[in-house]
């Protein structure tokens, strides 16, 4: 699993507010503003995908900067 610390949103996607939203059970994502999933891992590309709780310390950090 992705450390919360590495998220970014995707650039081209990045609009605030954002929101956590689990799409099956252990799979998550992070919305923009739109309901697009914009995480992404710069370390590791082509991953979206963390746990819901991941997911919620990543839009809480991301809203709060």
């Amino acid at each position: 699993m992705m450390s919360p610390e590495d998220a970014k949103p995707n650039p081209h996607f990045a609009r605030p507010p954002y929101r956590a939203e689990e799409f099956t059970p252990g799979w998550a994502g992070v919305m923009n503003a739109n309901g697009f999933n914009c995480l992404t891992f710069p370390h590791k590309p082509g991953a979206v995908i963390t746990s819901i709780e991941n997911a919620r310390l990543i839009a809480d950090r991301w809203n709060s900067a």
